[in-house]
Formats: C-alpha cells, sequence, structure tokens
C-alpha cells in the first residue's frame, strides 16, 4: 500500500505517473505510460477520419496524407522532443500498433499486411522514426548540441558557452534607450518568408532615409537571429563612422538577450562584447512594429516604415 502524505491537514496521494501539460511523467522517467495513453488519442484522432472515408471513397489521398501530418502525427507525437530519444523495443512496438489503425484505414489493405509494408506503400514513416527525428532536432536547435556533424555538415550553428567563460565586462550591457542630440536615427528589422532570411538596416538623417544596408542570411537562420545582426550592423556602422546612433527595434527578445547577465549564446555574447566597447554611441530601444509591415525583408525591399 501506498504512502499517504499529509501538509497542513491535505491529504496527498503517492502515485507511479502524473499528466502535466499532456504528457505522462512517471516515476522512472520511461515514458511507458505516455506512450500507452496515445491509443486512446490515436482513437479520438481518426473518429472522424473513419466516417469520411467510408463516404467518400474517391477522397483524395494526398489530402489525407496531409490530414495525417498536420493533425493526427503532430498530436500523437506531442512532447516527443522529450520523449522520443531512447525508446525500447516494447515502446516502439506500441508505436507501430497505434499508427497502424490509420495505416489500414488509409489503405484499405487486409488487416493482415505488417505494419511496415503500410508504411511504405503509403510514403509514411514510422512513427517511431519521425519521434527520434523531433528528439534529435530539438537537441542541434535548442539544446546546441555538437553530436550530429554528420548530419548538419557544413551549417554553422550558434552555440552554448559556459558562463564562467564570459568576461565579467560584457555580462551587463546597460544601453541607453536614447542619445540625445544623436547623429543618426536607425531602424531595424529581421524578417523570414518562406524559406529565406533576411534583415535591413535604415539609417535616418533628420527624417530623411540617406542610407539602407539589406543582408541576405543562410535559411537556417532564425528571425531572432535576423534580428540581432541587425542590431549588429547598425552598431558596427556606428563604430566604423565613430558617430551616435539611436537603434530602434521592433524584437522585445533581442533587447532581452542582449540585457541578460546569463545569456550564454555565443552568438549573443559576442554583439554583447562589442556593444560594450561602443555603448557610448548606441541607444537601444523598441518600437511598435505596424501589422501587416516590416522594415526590411529578405528580397531585398527597402524600408516600409520608420518609427512607432
Amino acid at each position: 500500500m501506498k504512502p499517504t502524505l499529509k501538509i497542513n491537514g491535505y491529504s496527498i496521494r503517492v502515485s507511479d505517473s502524473l499528466k502535466i501539460l499532456g504528457i505522462v511523467l512517471d516515476n522512472k522517467f520511461t515514458w511507458s505510460p505516455h506512450i500507452l495513453s496515445l491509443h486512446n488519442k490515436a482513437l479520438f484522432l481518426t473518429c472522424n477520419f473513419n466516417r469520411i472515408v467510408k463516404t467518400k471513397w474517391s477522397l483524395n489521398k494526398n489530402l489525407i496524407k496531409l490530414w495525417y501530418s498536420t493533425v493526427i502525427e503532430k498530436a500523437l507525437l506531442y512532447g516527443a522532443s522529450v520523449w522520443g530519444g531512447a525508446l525500447t523495443k516494447q515502446q516502439v512496438d506500441r508505436l507501430h500498433s497505434i499508427q497502424r489503425i490509420f495505416l489500414l484505414k488509409f489503405t484499405r489493405a487486409y488487416r493482415t499486411t505488417s505494419t511496415n509494408v503500410l508504411n511504405t506503400l503509403t510514403g509514411i514513416p514510422p512513427l517511431h522514426v519521425v519521434a527520434k527525428t523531433e528528439f534529435i532536432k530539438f537537441r542541434i536547435w535548442a539544446g546546441h548540441a555538437n553530436l550530429y556533424t554528420d548530419i548538419l555538415g557544413n551549417i554553422q550553428l550558434d552555440n552554448n558557452i559556459s558562463i564562467k567563460n564570459i568576461p565579467s565586462s560584457s555580462k551587463f550591457v546597460i544601453l541607453n534607450e536614447n542619445i540625445s542630440n544623436a547623429d543618426f536615427e536607425v531602424y531595424t528589422d529581421g524578417s523570414r518568408i518562406e524559406d529565406e532570411t533576411g534583415f535591413a538596416v535604415c539609417i535616418f538623417q533628420e527624417n530623411n532615409n540617406i542610407e539602407n544596408h539589406l543582408y541576405k542570411l543562410k535559411s537556417h537562420n532564425s528571425v531572432f537571429q535576423a534580428e540581432l545582426a541587425a542590431i549588429h550592423c547598425a552598431a558596427n556602422w556606428a563604430a566604423r563612422k565613430n558617430v551616435s546612433i539611436n537603434i530602434h527595434t521592433d524584437s522585445l527578445s533581442s533587447i532581452a538577450a542582449i540585457k541578460s547577465a546569463s545569456a550564454r549564446s555565443s552568438f549573443v555574447n559576442n554583439i554583447k562584447q562589442d556593444l560594450v566597447k561602443i555603448k557610448h554611441l548606441v541607444g537601444l530601444s523598441w518600437v511598435k512594429a505596424h501589422p501587416g509591415e516590416r522594415i526590411g525583408r529578405p528580397t531585398g525591399k527597402t524600408c516600409d516604415h520608420h518609427g512607432g
């Protein structure tokens, strides 16, 4: 019998598992209870699908696959970036049986057809493979893991550095929001359209747009990186010209990263080190972006607007 804890007169039962934010955590972090819970979710997700398939035999199969990949698979693999890394054979078999429910309805094949054959016929990868993919992607993009260089090839990603290796002088970067009588007002923006990422730096003097800098980044760069790169570009421009500027950005996350003393990103810290050297020349403030408008485009358009 499991013990019962009492805190301030309230009884709290000890449980082997607990559901938090849609993921079932067990006391040994085996993820088995969570994977077991996916079976009922799969039945719920496919109930509407079953009705449509029965009534519309001519339904486009590409549309069905799109439904599966965007609705069913996404729901089943929620949190796979955490639990999809080290699945046991029993868990893999369980995921096979869950996916099989959909594959049989999709192909209308005999129930004796193996799941691997169904995967091949539909072109839909096994669920555990997709789960492992999500896990690896999270390790690369969020955890900055260096374990998958053979997959990434020559793509240079940002990496985390130890806090103790960051000079104390650049940990705390305090920039004025506005420099009085600055020589130039500079508006920066980063954006992404489809697979293209870029940023723009628009320089104004006495309300006249005198200079624009437009840059296209790599396809794997994020909008956050583009926003930071734009700020960095503007600061470097001020340093080269030895002029004072006020930088206006619509990226609160970029400002927060620059101000944070606990930022571990190598990319962010390189920018902070440069800003420390010229903080007397640079003011940095947030400006509200206009809905539907961006300052810079990866395709090379000039500034759409300046100021809030």
